[in-house]
């Protein structure tokens, strides 16, 4: 159990993890459909580019900003006192 005291610390360090974990992935989804035009000029294995990472890098993006949020959140976690053992 986290000490009354390391609440205020620890929420605010988790939501500017947060922040920063969610910000690189909606500035690409949201930032990438402006030049896919331009993008689809180029074929990769067939598909238009801009289709192509759209389709396939916004999935790795995503799963690479799950993982490393989850890392951080546990050392977040360990350095406030709020792990998990088990």
């Amino acid at each position: 159990m986290i000490e009354r005291k390391e609440r205020r610390p620890y929420w605010r360090h988790t939501k500017w993890q947060m922040v920063a974990s969610l910000l690189p992935f909606l500035l690409v989804v949201l930032v990438l459909p402006f030049y896919a035009d331009q993008l689809n000029s180029t074929r990769v294995l067939g598909f238009p580019w801009g289709y192509f990472l759209l389709a396939h890098g916004v999935g790795v993006l995503a799963l690479i900003t799950v993982a490393s949020f989850a890392n951080r959140q546990d050392v977040i976690d360990r350095w406030h006192g709020a792990h998990e053992d088990g």
